[in-house]
C-alpha cells in the first residue's frame, strides 16, 4: 500500500511544476495578446511621409560631442605615448612604394562608396523609380555620415528613408532601398566573418590577443541576430514575437528595460516593417545575390584598408592576415556604442598590430583611421555644403526672376 501511495504521489505534478506550468501559460497568452494588438495597429496604419530625424536635446548633443573629441583625443594620445615612449618619433620617409600603397587605401575607399553608390542605382531601377548617380551616392554617403556622428550607427538608415523621400522617391523605396542595403550590409560582414573564423585564426592567434578573438565571436553572432530576426519575422511573424519576448524580459528582469511590452512591441514593428520592404527587393532573386556581392565587396574593401596603411609606413604583413585580423577588430567592437566604436577601434587596431612589431603602428592607425571613420564625415560636410550651395544658387535665380 505504502508503495502505491509513493508512486501516486510521484505522477501527480508538484507545486513547483504547476506554478511553472501557470506561469508558461501566462506568458504565452501575453504574448499572443500583444501580436494581436501588433496585428490590429498594422491594419489601421496608414503610409505616412517619413519625418525628417530630430536632432535632440542640443544640450546633450554639444556634451556628447565634447565627450567625443575628448575620447579620441585621449586615445590618440594614450597610443602615441605607448609607440614612442623613451624614444623620439622616427622621422616619416615617403618612398615611391609607399605611395603606391597609400594610393591603394585610398582606391579602397572609392570602391567602398562605389559598391553602396552602384546598389542604390540598381534597387532604384528594381523598384521602378528614377535612377540618378548623385542621389544614389548622397544616399549612400549621407548614410555612412550619419553612421558615423551617431551613437551605434543608429542614425543611417532612418536619414536615408528621409533624403530619398525628400527627393521625391515615393514612400515604398524610400523605405526598401535604405532597409535592404541595412540587411545585405550585416549579411555581406557575416559572410566575411565565417572566412575569418575558419581561415583567419592564426593571424589573430600569433598576436596573443584572445580577449579580442572571444569578443569577436559575440560581435558577430549580434550581426547575425538581426538579419536572422527579420527573416523569421517574414516567415514565422509569432515565433519572431517569442524570441524577442524572451529577450526584453531578460532585460526587464536584469532592470535593464523599463517598459517591456512597449519595447517588445516596438522591436517586433520595427522587424515588420524591415521585412516587409526587403520582400520587394526579394522578390528578383537575382537582384538580391548581386546586392549580397556587392555588400561583401563592401566590407572586403573595409578591412583591406589596413594593410595599405601598415605597409605605407614600411610595416611587412601579409594581405589576408592583415585581412583576417581587421575582421576580428570590426566585430569585436561592434557592441561599442560609441559613434563609428570610436576609442575601442584605434585602441583595437593599436594593440593587434603593435603586437606583430610593424613599424610605424601609430602613423598606420591615424591614416587606417581616416581612411575607415573620418573620410566619411568629411565626406558628408562636402555634400552638405554642397547642396547649401545649389540651394542659394536657386533662390538666387527666383529672386532674378522675380525682380524681371
Amino acid at each position: 500500500m505504502a508503495k502505491k501511495a509513493k508512486q501516486k504521489a510521484q505522477k501527480q505534478p508538484s507545486e513547483k511544476s504547476k506554478q511553472r506550468a501557470e506561469r508558461k501559460a501566462e506568458k504565452k497568452a501575453e504574448n499572443e495578446q500583444l501580436y494581436q494588438e501588433f496585428l490590429m495597429e498594422s491594419a489601421e496604419e496608414t503610409s505616412a511621409a517619413p519625418e525628417k530625424p530630430k536632432g535632440g536635446n542640443k544640450i546633450l548633443k554639444r556634451v556628447g560631442l565634447i565627450l567625443f573629441i575628448l575620447l579620441n583625443a585621449a586615445v590618440i594620445y594614450l597610443t602615441a605615448s605607448s609607440e614612442f615612449s623613451k624614444k623620439a618619433p622616427a622621422p616619416v620617409k615617403f618612398t615611391f612604394s609607399s605611395v603606391l600603397f597609400l594610393l591603394g587605401g585610398i582606391l579602397c575607399l572609392v570602391a567602398v562608396l562605389g559598391c553602396e553608390t552602384l546598389k542604390y542605382m540598381m534597387m532604384m531601377r528594381h523598384l521602378g523609380e528614377k535612377v540618378s548617380f548623385r542621389h544614389a551616392f548622397s544616399t549612400a554617403a549621407l548614410g555612412k555620415y550619419y553612421d558615423c556622428i551617431t551613437p551605434s550607427g543608429a542614425g543611417g538608415q532612418p536619414f536615408q528613408i528621409y533624403y530619398l523621400y525628400s527627393n521625391h522617391y515615393s514612400d515604398g523605396a524610400a523605405s526598401a532601398m535604405p532597409l535592404s542595403g541595412f540587411f545585405t550590409m550585416q549579411f555581406g560582414f557575416v559572410i566575411l566573418c565565417l572566412f575569418a573564423f575558419i581561415f583567419g585564426n592564426g593571424a589573430i592567434d600569433a598576436t596573443g590577443q584572445t580577449g579580442i578573438k572571444v569578443t569577436a565571436y559575440i560581435g558577430a553572432l549580434t550581426y547575425v541576430f538581426v538579419p536572422v530576426m527579420i527573416i523569421i519575422s517574414g516567415v514565422a511573424p509569432k515565433i519572431a514575437m517569442r524570441i524577442v519576448a524572451f529577450f526584453v524580459r531578460i532585460g526587464a528582469f536584469l532592470h535593464i528595460v523599463k517598459k517591456p511590452n512597449h519595447t517588445i512591441m516596438k522591436a517586433v514593428r520595427s522587424l515588420n516593417n524591415y521585412s516587409v520592404n526587403i520582400m520587394r527587393i526579394a522578390k528578383d532573386k537575382w537582384l538580391l545575390v548581386k546586392l549580397l556581392f556587392l555588400s561583401t565587396a563592401f566590407q572586403f574593401a573595409m578591412c583591406s584598408m589596413p594593410f595599405f596603411a601598415v605597409r605605407t609606413f614600411g610595416g611587412n604583413l601579409n594581405f589576408f592576415d592583415s585581412l583576417f585580423m581587421c575582421v576580428f577588430i570590426q566585430a569585436a567592437v561592434t557592441l561599442v556604442p560609441t559613434p563609428g566604436n570610436s576609442g575601442a577601434a584605434e585602441g583595437s587596431f593599436y594593440i593587434v598590430f603593435s603586437s606583430l612589431g610593424t613599424a610605424g603602428t601609430f602613423w598606420a592607425m591615424l591614416i587606417w583611421r581616416f581612411l575607415c571613420y573620418y573620410s566619411f564625415i568629411v565626406i558628408g560636410v562636402l555634400i552638405y555644403g554642397f547642396n547649401a550651395l545649389a540651394k542659394l544658387r536657386e533662390k538666387r535665380l527666383q529672386l532674378k526672376e522675380k525682380a524681371e
